[in-house]
């Protein structure tokens, strides 16, 4: 796919964004799309990727004749851009682990269920650190029109999360452990952990996001490199 261009500068702007995820929808790992707009396609690029959940990268760059190239790349080919898509990769992991977890569960494969739990922890504590003792010291939040603050919304969101997750792999060690008891658990921490992530990534994320773009080039890289520090061990990635 990365060796043919796909050409759109005739395409309908109206039809721009079907015609690119057309192209791109069943990209393998490991390669590109190479296409060819009429226009700065910035705008359609966003606004695919947000409807294929952050999972895309892209190189823009001017032809000869004054159109616009674009390399798209999956996002788990390219290194993480910056803190925040540090931090929506490890969501998406911690995601696929917990779902794994409770797949494992449910096929009443316990020992290996309790394993990725403790990976998962692990991984989470790591995470909560990079949010917690990183962004949230670094970047101060006001209270919103509720009278809210997002940042300690968002401490007191983490912690219940940590207190289910604490109680599930206590399960895990109980001598009668079964997926009956095992399983409700797992289902309730999977509910919080959906509107968690999305009360996140719609109130904090666009104030860290300003807040970081707004600071200078060496104060970027270092929050990025700490943050990167913080995850480490929690890598390797789970594996898809």
């Amino acid at each position: 796919m990365s060796e043919d261009v796909c050409d759109l500068t005739n395409t309908a702007a109206s039809h721009l964004q079907t015609a690119l995820f057309y192209e791109i929808k069943d990209m393998p790992r490991g390669t590109t799309a190479s296409v060819l707009f009429a226009g700065d396609p910035t705008m359609v690029l966003r606004s695919l990727n947000l409807q294929l959940r952050n999972n895309l990268r892209w190189d823009l760059s001017r032809t000869m004749a004054g159109n616009w190239h674009a390399v798209i790349h999956r996002a788990e080919d390219v290194p993480p851009g910056d803190v925040l898509d540090a931090l929506r990769r490890d969501h998406k992991r911690l995601d696929a682990m917990f779902s794994s977890i409770i797949h494992l569960t449910d096929r009443g494969q316990l020992v290996e269920a309790r394993s990725v739990m403790q990976a998962f922890v692990a991984g989470l504590q790591c995470h909560l650190a990079v949010e917690h003792d990183l962004l949230g010291r670094a970047i101060r939040t006001v209270p919103n029109a509720s009278g809210v603050d997002p940042t300690a919304a968002m401490v007191s969101e983490h912690g219940e999360i940590m207190t289910q997750s604490a109680m599930i792999a206590a399960a895990f060690e109980e001598p009668d452990a079964d997926t009956s008891s095992i399983s409700p658990l797992l289902a309730i921490l999977a509910g919080y952990l959906s509107k968690h992530e999305q009360r996140e990534e719609l109130s904090l994320f666009p104030i860290w996001s300003s807040a970081i773009g707004h600071a200078p080039e060496v104060a970027r890289a270092d929050l990025f490199a700490r943050a990167m520090a913080m995850l480490e061990p929690a890598q390797p990635p789970f594996p898809d």
